[in-house]
């Protein structure tokens, strides 16, 4: 019998498809990977490169053996033909914010060459996202001349700053995130209901680890508190700017943690045996949410918007609408 891929099953629906298209001679050059962060998709590209190096697989690829002088190789990070590309350290000891063209020209050096083990020769880029752009152009030559046995996986957490001409040139391997699978396997690693682990999976964005790590800390009573917050802002017992004041410690979290909020509210009007938010009209959270969106994309693509000013522009209209609803109320 064929072993398990891995202990998660959303990596092992992904491996299948993988699977069937080498199997059917049609793996592409390129594959990326676009998954949140705390997916397990690094985990995926390592297990992927061990099974395809492996002595033991076979043609129709099966997962690594973990026992020939290959997965050793792999497993000590030392094996010749596999080269995992990321940020590099500076002498602070500060990872850079961004990958170069000379780290990517080094790459596709080493791609042309001749296997030395002599199978595939494998690339894994970590954060594709984050290649300048001339990087991005000498990694789109190698992408259209790439050699035999030659694997180059792409890690996104998302794929805005990744240029078309990358991605039109690549496998895209989605992974199931939304089944029930996940719920189920955050029951079994915390002992939470089956609401808290999908309240948790909701808040993370179907990231499983990001969920875990989520009920394992503070971080499920601090979006309490910050949903509870927004619900003063509605009430008009606390200000937009006070609200942001209060919370900007989150960081890079709080747009996430507010879109989350409005797309609830959303749910919530639609609802309608839950009378929380009956007053207020589905257009704005639908609005408020999309602005969110579209603010973190901007972010992603490295606008310099200044994110407490924009996040105190898009939630003023919240608090001027608990203002009305306040007004229409008393009289």
């Amino acid at each position: 019998m064929q072993s398990k891929f891995s202990n998660y099953l959303w990596l092992n629906q992904a491996f299948e498809q993988i699977r069937l298209t080498h199997q059917r001679g049609k793996l592409a050059h390129g594959i990326m990977f676009v998954a949140p962060e705390g997916s397990g998709k690094a985990e995926f590209s390592s297990k992927l490169a061990a099974a395809l190096l492996c002595l033991q697989s076979n043609e129709s690829l099966s997962p690594a053996c973990g026992t020939c002088k290959n997965c050793h190789l792999v497993e000590s990070q030392t094996h010749p033909d596999l080269t995992v590309l990321d940020r590099l350290v500076d002498n602070k000891g500060k990872q850079k914010s961004s990958i170069g063209i000379d780290q990517v020209r080094d790459l596709s050096e080493k791609l042309v060459e001749t296997p030395q083990m002599g199978g595939w020769r494998i690339a894994i880029i970590a954060s594709v996202e984050k290649l300048t752009r001339g990087a991005f152009n000498a990694l789109l030559k190698t992408l259209e001349e790439p050699g035999n046995n030659t694997l180059l996986m792409m890690l996104a957490d998302n794929s805005h700053r990744v240029p078309a001409t990358i991605k039109s040139r690549c496998q895209l391997i989605p992974f199931d995130l939304a089944g029930q699978q996940l719920s189920q396997w955050l029951i079994d690693q915390t002992n939470v209901s089956e609401e808290e682990a999908r309240l948790a999976l909701e808040a993370c964005h179907y990231s499983p680890f990001r969920a875990l790590e989520y009920l394992q800390t503070d971080e499920a009573s601090s979006v309490r508190e910050l949903n509870q917050d927004l619900d003063r802002v509605l009430a008009t017992t606390l200000s937009a700017n006070q609200f942001i004041t209060k919370h900007a410690a989150k960081n890079s979290q709080l747009w996430a943690q507010i879109a989350n909020y409005f797309q609830k509210v959303q749910l919530s009007i639609l609802d309608s045996n839950l009378q929380t938010y009956s007053s207020v009209p589905s257009s704005l959270p639908a609005k408020i949410y999309q602005q969110l969106l579209e603010y973190n994309r901007a972010q992603c693509v490295g606008s310099n918007l200044q994110s407490n000013l924009q996040l105190e522009t898009i939630l003023i209209p919240w608090f001027e609408l608990g203002r009305k609803i306040v007004h229409y109320s008393n009289r």
